[in-house]
C-alpha cells in the first residue's frame, strides 16, 4: 500500500468501494430492462415498447391504478442517471466529510450538515425513482409534485449542508486558494447575484409551466430528465443566498433573505393561479390503468403549486427567522457597523470617555456606568 493510501481514512475507501459496486448493480439493471423489452416493463406496453430513455429513466414504472394511499410508497422505477449522479455525490460528500480531520487537523464537519445534504439526496431520488416519478407523465399532480421537491425542497436541503464550504475546508491549501479564487471570481459572483437567482428561478417556473414547454416535457423522456437537472440547478442557485452560508462573494441580511423568499412566493402564487383558472389542460400521456380528468388533474396541479410551493417557503422562511432570532440574543455588535460607530461617537461626544474599543465598550463598569449616567440625565431632560 502507498504512502497516500495508507493516509486515506477507512471510510473514504469503503464510501468509493460501495459506491463503485453501486454504479456496477446500476449497469446490470439497466442492460436486463433493455434485454426484457415491452414484455417485462408495464410501463413500455401502455407507452410503445422500451427504448434506451425508459431503461436509462424510467425502467419498471408501472402507472397502474389511482396515485393514493400507500400507492405512494410501493410504486417505484428505476431512473439509473438519476441514481447514478445521486451515489457519486454522496460519495462525494462523504469523503470530503472523512477528510475534514486530515486536512484542517482538530476540525470535525457537524453532523446535521451532513444530513440535511443526505435528505437533500434522497428528496432528489424519491422525486425521480418513486411514485411521483412513476407517473409523472400520466398525472399533471405527480409531474408537480416533482416539481415542488426538485426546485424547492431538495435544493434547499442540499445547500443547508453546505457542500462548498465543505470542499474548500477538506481540501489542500492550494486547491482551496484555487477554489475560493473559482467561487469569488466573475462568473459566480454574476451567477449568484440576487437580481440573477431570482430572475432564473421566474423564469424557470413560469417558462415551464405556463407555456407550450410543458406538454413537449410530459410526452418526451430526455425532455423530463433536462428538466430535472434545470429544476435542480436554479433552486440550488436560489437557495445559495438565501439558506446557504457559502464562501461566496455575496453575503445578504437575514432581512433581503427573507424578500428574496417573499419574490419567490409571489412566482409560484401568480403561476399556480393562472393554471388554475386556465382552460388549457396540460398534454398528458394516457394510461388505460388511470382515469383521470385533464383539466381537472390541471388545475389541481396549479393548487399544489400556490398552496404547497408557498407552504414549502414558508416554512422556510419560519426556520430562518427563528435561527435569526436565536443568534439577536448573542451575537455581539458588529463594531464595522455605522449604526455602532455612531452609538460610540455619541457616547464620547457626551461623556469625555476616550475607551470604545470592541472589547471595553460594553464590558467595563467605569465605561458602564458613564454611559448609564448619560442615559439617565437624557431621560431628566426629556
Amino acid at each position: 500500500m502507498s504512502a497516500r493510501s495508507a493516509r486515506l481514512p477507512r471510510l473514504v475507501l469503503l464510501t468509493w468501494a460501495i459506491a463503485l459496486a453501486a454504479l456496477a448493480v446500476l449497469g446490470v439493471a439497466v442492460a436486463h430492462y433493455l434485454r426484457a423489452g415491452s414484455g417485462h416493463d408495464m410501463h413500455a406496453m401502455h407507452m410503445g415498447g422500451l427504448d434506451a430513455a425508459d431503461a436509462l429513466s424510467r425502467a419498471g414504472a408501472d402507472p397502474f391504478g389511482p396515485l393514493l394511499g400507500s400507492a405512494l410508497v410501493t410504486k417505484w422505477q428505476l431512473n439509473a442517471i438519476a441514481v447514478a449522479v445521486l451515489v457519486l455525490m454522496a460519495a462525494w460528500y462523504l469523503t470530503a466529510v472523512a477528510l475534514v480531520p486530515v486536512r484542517s487537523p482538530g476540525m470535525r464537519w457537524p453532523l446535521k450538515r451532513t444530513v440535511l445534504f443526505m435528505l437533500g439526496l434522497f428528496v432528489c431520488g424519491y422525486a425521480t425513482n418513486g411514485a411521483i416519478a412513476v407517473y409523472d407523465q400520466v398525472l399533471f399532480t405527480a409531474h408537480m409534485a416533482g416539481h415542488l421537491a426538485l426546485v424547492m425542497l431538495a435544493p434547499a436541503l442540499l445547500i443547508a449542508g453546505r457542500p462548498l464550504r465543505l470542499a474548500m475546508t477538506a481540501s489542500t491549501p492550494k486547491r482551496r486558494d484555487r477554489l475560493e479564487r473559482i467561487l469569488k471570481g466573475r462568473i459566480v459572483t454574476v451567477l449568484t447575484a440576487p437580481p440573477i437567482a431570482l430572475a432564473t428561478y421566474t423564469i424557470v417556473i413560469v417558462g415551464s409551466h405556463l407555456t407550450g414547454l410543458m406538454d413537449t416535457i410530459m410526452q418526451n423522456t430526455w425532455a423530463g430528465e433536462v428538466e430535472h437537472v434545470v429544476y435542480v440547478i436554479a433552486g440550488c442557485q436560489f437557495f445559495l443566498l438565501v439558506v446557504g452560508d457559502e464562501p461566496i462573494r455575496w453575503r445578504l441580511s437575514s432581512p433581503v433573505r427573507w424578500l428574496l423568499l417573499a419574490l419567490s412566493m409571489a412566482v409560484d402564487t401568480f403561476t399556480g393561479i393562472v393554471l388554475m383558472q386556465g382552460s388549457h389542460t396540460v398534454s398528458m400521456q394516457v394510461s388505460p390503468d388511470v382515469a383521470v380528468n385533464a383539466l381537472s388533474d390541471t388545475r389541481t396541479g396549479g393548487a399544489m403549486m400556490w398552496f404547497a410551493g408557498d407552504g414549502i417557503m414558508a416554512a422556510i422562511m419560519i426556520t430562518l427567522v427563528i435561527g435569526w432570532l436565536r443568534r439577536v440574543g448573542t451575537d455581539q455588535a458588529d463594531e464595522s457597523g455605522w449604526l455602532e460607530q455612531a452609538r460610540r461617537a455619541t457616547f464620547t461626544e457626551h461623556t469625555g470617555s476616550a475607551d470604545t474599543q470592541a472589547e471595553t465598550f460594553d464590558e467595563d463598569d467605569a465605561t458602564r456606568k458613564s454611559y448609564n449616567a448619560w442615559l439617565a440625565d437624557l431621560e431628566r431632560r426629556g
